[in-house]
């Protein structure tokens, strides 16, 4: 049987030649042993994470032509190890402004991301009231009418997103190879009860 700490080193071993969809993939299966490690191994899990968050924003910032990625763009891992909090993703909620139902979500991986997007959907002409906080590395903003109906709200994303199961990412990987009927057969039980 595969313990934690083996699966790990291999997620460790893998992740210097992994594109940026399989180190997103990697990410997620650390945080869904995170709640099985004892200390030692969650100190790991914690630096893995930092170490493929590392390889996945030097993927993103290759020059076009692929030559490689400048040396500025190389901090030392150690130094950022304990420095700097996670990255957080927000979610940017989006009202219908005549009867106050959410009408839209849409995460972004920043919270300045986050504003320019309520910036660029709320129209030009509205009077708004704008609530804003950073507290803890983290921020928040609520955009209502002057009668308080809230039309966007922006929080961090509480990190409520499913974890995909090993049944649920080797379909997926096989329908990124071309096969289709593996992810039709996650639902084939499904169908049969309704």
């Amino acid at each position: 049987m595969t313990t934690a700490a083996d699966t790990l080193r291999t997620i460790e071993a893998r992740a210097e030649r992994a594109i940026v969809q399989e180190l997103r993939l990697m990410t997620q299966e650390i945080l869904g042993l995170r709640t099985q490690l004892v200390l030692q191994e969650r100190a790991h899990a914690d630096a893995l994470l930092l170490k493929l968050d590392h390889l996945e924003r030097g993927q993103s910032a290759l020059p076009a032509d692929g030559s490689g990625m400048p040396d500025c763009l190389m901090p030392t891992l150690s130094l950022t190890l304990f420095e700097t909090p996670m990255p957080k993703t927000y979610r940017a909620y989006f009202y219908a402004h005549e009867y106050g139902d959410l009408d839209d979500v849409v995460t972004v991986e920043t919270f300045d991301a986050g504003v320019q997007l309520v910036r660029d959907r709320l129209t030009r002409d509205g009077d708004y009231v704008i609530t804003a906080s950073w507290i803890k590395h983290q921020g928040e903003m609520t955009v209502a009418t002057p009668r308080g109906m809230v039309v966007a709200r922006l929080e961090t994303d509480d990190g409520d997103t499913p974890m995909p199961g090993p049944v649920v990412l080797e379909a997926c990987n096989a329908l990124r190879a071309g096969d289709t009927s593996r992810i039709e057969h996650l639902f084939e039980r499904l169908l049969e009860a309704a």
